[in-house]
């Protein structure tokens, strides 16, 4: 029976190819979904294993083609004490197909190396050439800049803010920019990964708080300002504090740094009616110095200092008379719970102008920056 069956089977002239074609069928079905869940598996190892666990997230999974294979081209995580502080606290680069990827690192923002601690040396190290791997944030499809109060451990000056920025790529290399909102996710939580590890202490970071650069700071540098824009260290500064409403005509001459241990500000104001060509301009500089470099500011202004007074005279007779008058005021405070050293200096073709604003001028300048607790140390005329 089972044979005259078979006989019939086989001599049917569509059965044995019908059969043959569901046969294969069945095994090419087979073959991809053990492919696939073999490619599932290793895609989630992946996602497990890279930057700390961090892109193993619906909102990243979402990003990233289900039908390709994802390689864990670098991983780097030293977010933990490490002696010597590293250049990348985290990194991890994924790849699929020809071009795609997405790549997420945590750097320190580090200052750049002062050639001194008066104004002129602050301002210029905005100008220090940055290496690659501390601007890459620049062009990223979207970053965070997070806070540590408590410090990156294992460097040698204190490290209070790091840098989390990611990038995805499509297939072809191109920058996919919509995901910017996607990727919030995971930087965010590799930021707070990178703050827990650390002990930074301060508030967690949101992803509310990751979004893409402006097109326009993208390819400058972090204290870029458009035209007209004051830049953060000179925000503090009106045109009133130098007395009357003619100050300020134009846009003020405005150089600004803000960093971890120092900030200075310096403003060149033109007069709008002026009685000599010396009166036309004034002159405004404050800087503040925190922690490791107030023992080298106390010897480099060390002759300043001493010369500090409570009420200094400058030099009035004809002979000795100057064309400009610089005053320079000193401040020790509390500011944002760090011990600070500040100084403001007032410059004016005459002295009594200068004199009689220097005073309102280092009020603003410290209420700016929620300082406490100031004490005026004295004046000196430069």
């Amino acid at each position: 029976m089972v044979a005259a069956a078979w006989e019939r089977f086989i001599g049917h002239r569509v059965l044995p190819k019908a059969a043959l074609v569901v046969l294969a069928a069945s095994l090419v079905a087979a073959f991809v979904l053990v492919r696939s869940e073999r490619r599932d598996a290793h895609n989630a190892g992946v996602l497990d294993t890279a930057c700390g666990g961090v892109l193993s997230r619906d909102s990243v999974r979402g990003l990233l083609p289900g039908d390709e294979t994802w390689e864990l081209y670098a991983d780097l995580d030293l977010t933990g004490p490490s002696g010597r502080g590293p250049r990348t606290l985290l990194r991890c680069s994924l790849d699929w197909g020809e071009g795609g990827g997405l790549d997420l690192a945590a750097v320190p923002v580090l200052d750049a190396p002062l050639s001194g601690v008066r104004a002129e040396d602050i301002l210029s190290a905005r100008n220090a050439k940055e290496p690659g791997w501390a601007t890459a944030y620049r062009t990223a499809t979207t970053q965070v800049t997070a806070a540590c109060p408590a410090g990156l451990p294992g460097y040698p000056r204190p490290v209070t803010r790091f840098r989390v920025h990611a990038s995805l790529f499509g297939a072809d290399g191109s920058e996919q920019v919509r995901a910017a909102g996607e990727l919030g996710e995971a930087v965010a939580a590799a930021a707070n990964l990178v703050r827990d590890r650390g002990r930074c202490g301060g508030p967690a970071v949101e992803p509310s708080d990751v979004r893409p650069l402006p097109w326009p700071v993208a390819g400058g540098s972090e204290e870029s300002e458009e035209p007209g824009e004051v830049p953060p260290a000179c925000r503090w500064f009106r045109p009133e504090l130098l007395g009357g409403s003619d100050w300020g005509r134009g846009e003020p001459n405005r150089r600004g740094v803000a960093g971890d241990d120092a900030d200075a500000c310096s403003l060149v104001l033109r007069r709008a009616k002026a009685v000599t060509g010396e009166d036309q301009a004034a002159e405004v500089t404050s800087v503040s110095w925190r922690g490791p470099l107030l023992p080298e500011v106390r010897t480099e202004y060390g002759a300043e200092l001493a010369a500090l007074s409570r009420d200094p005279a400058p030099e009035a007779e004809p002979e000795t008379r100057r064309k400009r008058y610089r005053l320079a005021v000193w401040a020790d405070a509390s500011c944002s719970g760090v011990r600070t050293l500040s100084r403001v200096t007032v410059d004016m073709a005459s002295a009594s102008p200068a004199a009689a604003r220097a005073d309102g001028v280092l009020d603003a300048y410290l209420a700016s920056s929620g300082c406490r607790a100031a004490k005026v140390l004295g004046k000196v005329w430069k």
